[in-house]
């Protein structure tokens, strides 16, 4: 049997069993939502394969329920009725920790089900971070929020190293694999979701070619402010002709049903000066291996092609940002920009109570010096002060300059 790799989201999951009935943990396929489920749980049924659990759930869900508690009911979309089961029985056992719910996919709208508010709490679930993958040094992002963080050696990763991890990617599945046999398994992944799931979801008439043009489309636009417009046009530039815009609404929804992208929503907040923000999402996908495959890149092609392996390295710090700052329960992970570029912050994580932290992604040290004047001169113009400046690179220590600007490598960013 493998070894469980602990993850970041373990302690939320316990968090959320303490206060919850129900746990709804929600991701991609393959980024470990059985494995950490079945940690904490105390009896299960799969509802991802055919045999008499999923017959018997589909005849009648409450029969599945019974069993020791927390129960995992894995890939519960497979039986959408099971959703309002769980609620029911939730409100007449009037107790916390009951179920753990897991699903690859959301289910079409349906009247019938509840959403589940008060008793359902959802949980969501990434690939691994950087972190995870790799023993070393942690700068915690509590301390940073706190002020406590202290200078340590951080990490002697190269940007080679950051190459392999990214094309990689953070599936606990392909952990350990060589580089390039770990990217045969993500395109082999691709492919899979795109024959398989796709159709799943949006009916058997939908082609599969066409889900795979579309997230092709999206790898060339990973961490830009991207139009549909542009996504449609870079389709069109893949495949010969541009689809309708509607399509791509579709495909885009299908994409977030799945888990496959992950857009990072531009930051609202106000300015001392009237300049306009730009308010269109970066685009992100579930995991950077992902772009990587769907571009065609290897290893050994981003060290020649440093511009993409930064647009990689960038998205990747995003992905670990979300997970980190999810942890330390932030509303989220925003950018900001104005609409002429000239202010520009490429990740802003706003807490609860409204602070918020800026941080930049660069892949070279030798960029930090300026990055950390163009981030103070931006946040002077926001009028909340940030409760922290961080610049994220690939390697070196963990260091505050003398501006106060935190310089923390991605394989040392913790909770």
């Amino acid at each position: 049997m493998a070894t469980y790799i602990p993850r970041i989201v373990d302690a939320e999951l316990e968090r959320a069993l303490r206060v919850s009935g129900a746990v709804f943990i929600k991701g991609p396929r393959a980024c470990g939502k059985t494995a950490t489920a079945r940690q904490i749980a105390a009896s299960e049924v799969r509802l991802d394969v055919h045999g008499p659990d999923i017959t018997l759930a589909r005849i009648n869900p409450v029969s599945i329920l019974e069993g020791e508690t927390p129960r995992l009911i894995d890939e519960w979309q497979a039986v959408p009725e099971v959703w309002n089961a769980v609620r029911h029985a939730v409100d007449d056992r009037q107790g916390k920790g009951q179920f753990i719910l897991t699903g690859s996919a959301t289910p079409a709208t349906d009247a019938l089900r509840h959403p589940g508010a008060g008793r359902m709490r959802s949980l969501t679930m990434r690939t691994m971070t950087i972190s995870e993958r790799n023993d070393g040094h942690r700068a915690s992002w509590a301390r940073v929020l706190e002020g406590t963080l202290e200078p340590a050696p951080g990490t002697e990763a190269t940007v080679a190293d950051y190459a392999e991890w990214i094309v990689a990617g953070g599936w606990p599945g392909f952990h350990g694999l060589a580089p390039l046999d770990a990217a045969d398994e993500v395109a082999s992944y691709l492919q899979e979701m795109a024959e398989h799931d796709y159709p799943e979801i949006g009916g058997l008439r939908r082609d599969p070619r066409r889900f795979l043009s579309f997230l092709q489309a999206y790898a060339g636009l990973v961490a830009q402010p991207a139009t549909g417009a542009a996504i449609r046009r870079r389709i069109g530039e893949l495949s010969g002709a541009e689809p309708a815009p509607g399509t791509v609404d579709a495909l885009h929804d299908f994409a977030s049903r799945l888990f496959l992208v992950e857009d990072q929503p531009a930051w609202a907040t106000q300015l001392r000066s009237r300049t306009a923000l730009a308010q269109m999402p970066k685009r992100h996908l579930a995991d950077p291996s992902l772009a990587a495959s769907l571009l065609g890149a290897t290893p050994d092609r981003l060290l020649t092609d440093l511009e993409t392996l930064g647009i990689l390295f960038e998205s990747q710090a995003i992905h670990d940002l979300r997970v980190v700052a999810q942890a330390n329960r932030a509303r989220g992970v925003y950018h900001f920009r104005d609409t002429k570029g000239r202010d520009e912050i490429d990740a802003v994580v706003e807490n609860p109570d409204g602070s918020w932290v800026g941080v930049e992604i660069k892949l070279s040290h030798l960029q930090v010096e300026t990055a950390a004047e163009r981030l103070l001169a931006t946040a002077e113009k926001v009028e909340r002060p940030p409760s922290a400046l961080v610049i994220i690179i690939p390697t070196g220590p963990v260091a505050q300059l003398p501006n106060g600007v935190w310089v923390i490598p991605l394989a040392c960013l913790a909770p």
